[in-house]
Formats: structure tokens, C-alpha cells, sequence
């Protein structure tokens, strides 16, 4: 008989977990619409986390929308499951919402207080379809504890809370977005609309005063301003005052403006300083292509009312002066980020950078240093503070200027930083003639740079990396392989 002899035929996707009979018994259950509505105060609470991410991936509408009003959890992390905005999705999560605003009768087993649309909560999906109601595993116990506080605004007193982050790109804001206002604004008296993330980008003054007036101001922690002239940022400031839990700032290409005095421009930078020192939880400072920095890098830090986390001072120039007091400045005592790429050191002293990096080695985690046209002097002048930077999880000294002989220096010292995962490297001058790369001198030095690093311990994440071809405009890389630039030549 055949059947007793033919051999047991592998599935294509036997290298993939069979489902478990709790996966099959929730892909059953998603196709049985009805059934599923009508049983969900019947389920296991432990089973409704992963059947929502299902639903919410195969867009199942409504019962997306059934389960939001159902929800036995007081938050609902739905933004974690959200890759590209989805109106029909939204809607569907609102409209669930809904129910528990404008209805008398609401599902006995709904708990549900704050639906964030962020995309925060990782670990709110790692309960598996085998948590039971009544289970004790650690990953039921953080559900049925009380849900952490997402607004900072406690004086806010309404019933339900919506979580998310606005994006305003010349003056226009997404259909997901701009359905989320609207509904919220028919809402307001039951609905807290609390944004923590707020971009503004290329917007007329009218289109972020609109959004201004009608967000709590006290709800934003990160704040980002690009592309905005000077003048028009005045009009602003006011409320800039308001966001007293302000965490996070981002500026963004200012641009110096034409038609003024400078005793006017003056006014506003100095309006600008005075309103950021009224930011008393501010953390994290990026500045980035901001031309009136230069030589005013003291006013900046030294109003700050807490010490920063993050600096990053990115395509500006700075003074003698300003990196002298950024080596001194008390601000940046507890520093974790430092990233100063794009701004030039060729010029300034060594002996600076160094100091400010043993000021900040003890706390540091991740250190930028991209394309500031950095020499010899200055790497040697940071390998005493960079050896005690035991935190450092990641350095970047792409696109700088450096011989084979110290390269090979500073890998060492950076061989002794266990916690490293992330190493970007330029490529020593040996691996250039004049404006020419070196593509076989690039391939045959950078295994035995590797080598340095390997002797201690072994890297997680290493690459070497050229200045750009003015070939073909591509750098060539060197991680675990050469990866050379586009360049139909063949330099030697």
C-alpha cells in the first residue's frame, strides 16, 4: 500500500512555529463576526490583547470597534500596532469610544480610560493567548495594576483621555489627524485630548496659533520647531511659557532675517533664551543649522533651570568661546547624549574637547562626532577621557581626519568599552592620494583595524568608513566585508 510508503512531505513553512491551539482558536473565532461581539464579555481577559492586535491587523472594523467599548484594561495601547495611519481604523477606534461617552449602558466589564494613540506601552502586547483571567504570571499582574499616569496635566478632570502626537507640515496636518481634532473638539466636555509629541514644520504663524489655542499646552513634553524665521517665532513664545512639562525642544533652520534692524533681531534672540529658562523640566536640547548660536552658547545653557540629558548642536558654528565654556558649563554635568556633528573643531583647541569629555564620562552614553573636521591633536587630546567612558554605547567619528597611527590608538582605548554596541570610524589618511580613494589600500587596512578591537572583546556593530567619492558621490564601508563606492574606477 502506498500510503504506508510514501514519505512524510514537508511543509514550505516548517521552519516556522505550528500555531498553538489558542492562535487557531482566535483565527476561528475573528472569522465568526457575530459570535465574537456578542461573546466578548464571555472571554478571558488574557485573550483579548492578541485578538485585538489580530483584528487590528486584518482590519476588522467592527470588531475593532466592539472590543475598544468592551476593554477590561483602563488603558488601550492601540498606537503601538500603528505603522501608517489608517482613518477607517481611527474611526473605528473612536467610534468605540463613543459608545462609552453617549451611551447609558455600557459593558459591565469596561474599564477603559485612556485610549493612547502613541507608540509607547512595548511590552502591553507580550501577553500571550495563554494568560487566563485569574492567571498570576508577572505579565497579568502589570495589566491589573493601576495604569501610570500618561497626562502630567493632573488638574484635567473628564472621563475619558486621547493620546497622541500632532505633526502640523505647512500648515496641514494628516486626514488621521485632522478627523482626530475634529471629533475631539465636538467632544471636549467628556474627551481630554492630550498631545505629548508636537511638530510644527513650515507652518504660517495663524496654523500654530490655531493649534495652540486649542490643545493643553501643559501636555507636551517634546516640542519641535523647523523652519521658522525669527520674526514669526516671537509670536509664539507666549505660549512656548505655557508647556511647563516641556521636556524635549527641537530647533530647526532658523534662517538670519533680511529686512530688519539688528537691535529687532537681538530682541527676539533674547526673547527666545528668556522663554526657554522658563522650561523647568527641559532635558533635552537639539539645535540644528541655527546661525545667531555662534558665540551666545553660554546664554543658552546657562539659563537652563535643570541639567541636561541631551545636547545635540548639530551644521552650527561655535566659537572659541562657546566650546570653552561648554567644557566648564554645569548644565551638562549629568550629560547621557552629545552630539556636535557638523560643527567645525579644526580651528578650535584640542585640549577643549578633551576636557569636556572627561567633565561628562561618567554619565555619557553616545557620543557624535561626525564630519567636524577633527586632526590628530583633537583625537589624542580625547583618549585619556574617552578610555574612563564606560557607559558609552555608541561613538561616531565618521568623515574626520585622522592618521593610521592614531586610529589604531583609539581603537585600543575603545576596545576597553565593553557596553559599546554601535562603532563608526573614519578611514585613516593612509587610504587616500590627494582627493583619490584608495579602494584596495581602504579593503586590506581595515580587517587588521578590526583585529585591534577583536584582541579585547568582540564587536557588536563596527563600520569604516571613506570621505565621499567625488566620483560617483558614494563612500565606500567596511563592516564585516568591503562595501567600495559606485565608482567605475579601480583606484589603487
Amino acid at each position: 500500500d502506498q500510503r504506508h510508503t510514501c514519505p512524510i512531505q514537508t511543509p514550505l513553512y516548517s521552519n516556522q512555529a505550528p500555531p498553538t491551539l489558542m492562535q487557531l482558536a482566535r483565527q476561528r473565532l475573528l472569522r465568526e463576526e457575530n459570535l465574537i461581539i456578542s461573546t466578548l464579555e464571555e472571554l478571558p481577559m488574557g485573550l483579548l490583547p492578541a485578538m485585538f492586535e489580530e483584528a487590528f491587523t486584518d482590519r476588522r472594523i467592527n470588531i475593532l470597534r466592539a472590543m475598544v467599548s468592551a476593554w477590561p484594561f483602563p488603558c488601550l495601547p492601540a498606537g503601538t500596532l500603528i505603522k501608517d495611519p489608517h482613518l477607517e481604523i481611527l474611526k473605528a477606534l473612536l467610534a468605540g469610544l463613543d459608545v462609552l461617552i453617549t451611551e447609558k449602558a455600557h459593558p459591565r466589564r469596561s474599564k477603559l480610560r485612556v485610549l493612547d494613540l502613541t507608540n509607547v506601552h512595548q511590552d502591553f502586547w507580550s501577553i500571550r493567548a495563554e494568560t487566563q483571567e485569574g492567571d498570576r504570571s508577572p505579565q497579568a499582574k502589570r495589566q491589573k495594576q493601576p495604569v501610570e499616569e500618561i497626562c502630567p496635566n493632573s488638574g484635567v478632570k473628564k472621563r475619558f483621555k486621547v493620546v497622541t502626537d500632532l505633526e502640523l507640515i505647512k500648515a496641514r496636518f494628516n486626514k488621521c489627524e485632522t478627523y482626530l481634532l475634529q471629533w475631539a473638539q465636538q467632544r471636549k466636555g467628556s474627551i481630554h485630548l492630550c498631545c505629548r509629541k508636537l511638530k510644527i514644520w513650515d507652518s504660517p504663524v495663524f496654523a500654530a496659533l490655531q493649534i495652540f489655542k486649542n490643545i493643553d499646552l501643559d501636555c507636551i513634553l517634546e516640542l519641535q520647531l523647523s523652519q521658522w524665521s525669527l520674526e514669526f517665532m516671537a509670536q509664539l513664545f507666549p505660549y512656548l511659557e505655557q508647556m511647563r512639562n516641556l521636556h524635549t525642544l527641537v530647533l530647526e533652520g532658523i534662517p538670519k532675517p533680511f529686512r530688519f534692524a539688528a537691535s529687532a533681531e537681538q530682541g527676539w534672540i533674547s526673547m527666545l533664551l528668556s522663554q526657554i529658562s522658563k522650561l523647568p523640566c527641559l532635558q533635552n536640547l537639539y539645535v540644528y543649522n541655527i546661525y545667531f548660536l555662534t558665540g551666545c552658547l553660554e546664554e543658552w545653557l546657562r539659563c537652563l533651570k535643570t541639567p541636561l540629558k541631551t545636547l545635540s548642536i548639530t551644521d552650527c558654528r561655535l566659537s572659541q568661546s562657546d566650546l570653552d565654556y561648554l567644557s566648564q558649563c554645569l548644565n551638562i554635568r549629568e550629560l547621557r547624549h552629545l552630539n556636535l556633528s557638523g560643527v567645525v573643531l579644526s580651528d578650535s583647541c584640542p585640549k577643549l574637547l578633551g576636557l569636556l569629555l572627561a567633565r561628562i564620562s561618567s554619565t555619557l552614553q553616545t557620543l557624535e562626532l561626525e564630519e567636524c573636521e577633527m586632526r590628530d591633536s583633537h583625537f589624542i587630546a580625547i583618549l585619556p577621557a574617552l578610555s574612563h567612558c564606560f557607559q558609552l554605547t555608541k561613538v561616531n567619528f565618521y568623515h574626520n581626519n585622522i592618521s593610521l597611527l592614531v586610529l589604531k590608538n583609539l581603537l585600543r582605548h575603545t576596545a576597553k568599552l565593553t557596553k559599546l554596541a554601535q562603532e563608526l570610524y573614519p578611514a585613516p589618511l593612509e587610504c587616500y592620494e590627494e582627493l583619490r580613494i584608495l579602494r584596495n589600500k581602504f579593503k586590506l587596512l581595515c580587517p587588521e583595524l578590526l583585529d585591534i578591537l577583536r584582541a579585547k572583546r568582540q564587536p557588536k556593530k563596527v563600520s569604516f568608513s571613506t570621505r565621499t567619492c567625488l566620483d560617483c558621490f558614494h563612500s565606500c564601508f567596511f563592516d564585516l566585508e568591503a562595501r567600495l563606492c559606485l565608482c567605475p574606477f579601480q583606484h589603487i
